[in-house]
């Protein structure tokens, strides 16, 4: 008897487990450009106020055939089903900056990482709002958010929370 409720137990709170929502800092936030070499033409760094947000700045233009990526690791995204996946941001400036697609890589073995959301929704509020993005995948590996941009100098585009909800 005593086993069979801890196999009901364990089996309630591994179902806790899979179902709960995880947040993540955009800190730690590199950026990468075509064919993921390290990029100049964008800068990442600390917010202020909260210091926990990403700012990203660039000194050139930055379009969209550029392929100017922020890459975020996700890490301890604990396995399980995904639902969906929800960005915290905000565009500062007048110049027509914007996200241009988020996506989310995972990865398995070195070098090779396969796409398992692609979302190409163009993200341009100029008030802090989050975006919900449908997921519906199986976490089997490092999972990274790959946000896309499209830059003006002078204007700045702020991360705040990640968050992946299952």
């Amino acid at each position: 008897m005593k086993k069979l409720i801890l196999l009901v137990v364990l089996a309630v709170a591994t179902q806790f487990l899979m179902a709960q929502t995880q947040f993540f800092s955009p800190l730690g936030a590199v950026p990468v450009g075509p064919n993921g070499p390290a990029s100049n033409k964008v800068k990442v760094s600390a917010y202020c106020c909260p210091s926990t947000a990403l700012e990203i700045t660039t000194n050139v233009p930055v379009g969209e055939n550029d392929f100017q990526w922020i890459n975020i690791p996700l890490d301890g995204l604990n396995a399980g089903l995904i639902g969906k996946l929800v960005v915290c941001y905000q565009i500062q400036g007048g110049g027509g900056s914007y996200i241009s697609q988020l996506r989310l890589t995972e990865m398995m073995a070195p070098n090779a990482a396969a796409v398992k959301v692609d979302d190409p929704t163009d993200l341009n509020s100029a008030a802090p709002t989050c975006f919900s993005t449908k997921a519906a995948y199986v976490v089997n590996g490092t999972t990274t958010l790959a946000i896309k941009i499209v830059m003006r100098p002078g204007d700045k585009i702020i991360i705040g929370g990640i968050t992946v909800a299952r």
